[in-house]
């Protein structure tokens, strides 16, 4: 097993400096998980029309990728006192998308193979504790039977492997986004390191998007005259508190920046403190 390394600023401006990839809006909505495990193959995906400079790596990073976008949506429910029918929302999501093939979802060497995204640490952490998500047992089973659905129909689920060996969190704004693993030059020789990463801005954009369609389509009904806007204000709420609640049981101790882009992609970096 490979020995983590805490990254300082220095060693993360590296990393996203040589990792950086300019996105476009055809792509921009497609997910990945927070893993830092992610291969940069071109045969990782079948992101629609994506170029060889990304590598097919989706940029919206969230937690639990698509299946965990169905979570914060039915926790912030749960939480706000709204209703929220998973199934339709589902439903919704992968007409956003363009189709099923776009819905991503992630599993890895240590997963049961047998169970969609089994190896998937976020989604495992809300079965072992779903009050702790603002999720109820009902829940979890629902969206378990969604990933059982969506590996059937033809979803994107990666199989990760190794270890996690992720030494930062990195939160990222911008219209750029950060591939997850990288080779560190040091006094030791050349040592591969990982960096958990969240896309704050595809997935605000994403969310603003979503709020229209899920309310238009009465997957989610609002009260009291409440909106879109509304809807995605308490859908990013959510987003934070899912990402946080995994942080601390996945990342707890390690270093978290932000790294916020321009358009011509450059970047300032940022510590937020630690997880």
């Amino acid at each position: 097993m490979q020995k983590k390394i805490i990254l300082s600023k220095d060693q993360v401006a590296e990393i996203v400096q040589a990792n950086k990839y300019q996105v476009d809006d055809k792509s921009s909505f497609i997910s990945r998980c927070i893993d830092g495990r992610y291969p940069t193959s071109s045969s990782l995906t079948r992101l629609r029309g994506a170029g060889p400079e990304n590598d097919n790596l989706p940029p919206l990073a969230l937690a639990g990728a698509d299946l965990g976008e169905l979570a914060l949506i039915k926790a912030a429910g749960n939480t706000y006192g709204f209703e929220v029918d998973l199934k339709k929302t589902y439903q919704v999501l992968v007409e956003l998308l363009g189709g099923i093939d776009n819905f991503q979802m992630h599993t890895d060497g240590h997963g049961d193979p047998t169970i969609a995204a089994a190896g998937c640490g976020h989604l495992k952490q809300m079965k072992l504790d779903p009050g702790a998500y603002h999720l109820t047992d009902e829940d979890i089973l629902t969206l378990s039977e969604i990933a059982e659905d969506a590996k059937k129909k033809g979803a994107t689920e990666v199989k990760l492997e190794g270890d996690h060996i992720e030494g930062a969190v990195l939160q990222v704004t911008g219209n750029y986004s950060v591939k997850t693993r990288y080779f560190l030059e040091n006094n030791n020789g050349t040592r591969e390191v990982e960096v958990f990463v969240f896309h704050e801005t595809f997935v605000s954009k994403r969310h603003k998007e979503l709020a229209k369609r899920l309310i238009e389509k009465k997957a989610v009904i609002l009260v009291n005259g409440l909106d879109a806007e509304y809807l995605s204000e308490m859908l990013s709420e959510a987003t934070e508190d899912h990402l946080m609640e995994t942080a601390k049981r996945l990342a707890k101790g390690l270093p978290i920046y932000l790294a916020t882009f321009a358009e011509d992609g450059g970047f300032d970096l940022t510590e937020m403190g630690t997880v």
